[in-house]
């Protein structure tokens, strides 16, 4: 079967477990590396792919670019300190604090469930 790319975008582990589960049901031959991705998303992309998808949204919203806001959605940052940290990759080195707790909000909300 031949392959087309359609588009390419970055999604989190919660949305990689997703589409790798529904490739598997699908009957699809699954290899080795079918085997080690899903042992690694098993234990690290737990939630919910719409779930995900939402929460990207939201921190989409609060502007900030689709690389930091999957790194914020496969971390899971419980602290101040960690979400500063994950943003120093897009910003400067002043964080807004309203802006880290609207991204904790929205991660609490993802990573507790």
């Amino acid at each position: 079967m031949d392959r087309v790319i359609l588009g390419k975008r970055y999604i989190s582990l919660h949305e990689a477990r997703e589409a790798l589960e529904s490739r598997i049901k699908s009957g699809v031959k699954v290899v080795d590396v079918h085997e080690r991705t899903w042992s690694y998303l098993s234990l690290f992309g737990t939630k919910g792919g719409e779930d995900a998808r939402r929460a990207f949204e939201m921190l989409k919203k609060l502007g900030l670019n689709d690389e930091t806001a999957v790194n914020l959605l496969n971390i899971c940052p419980e602290s101040e300190g960690e979400v500063r940290a994950v943003l120093v990759m897009e910003r400067e080195s002043v964080y807004d604090v309203e802006l880290v707790n609207n991204i904790l909000s929205i991660l609490r909300r993802l990573c507790s469930s």
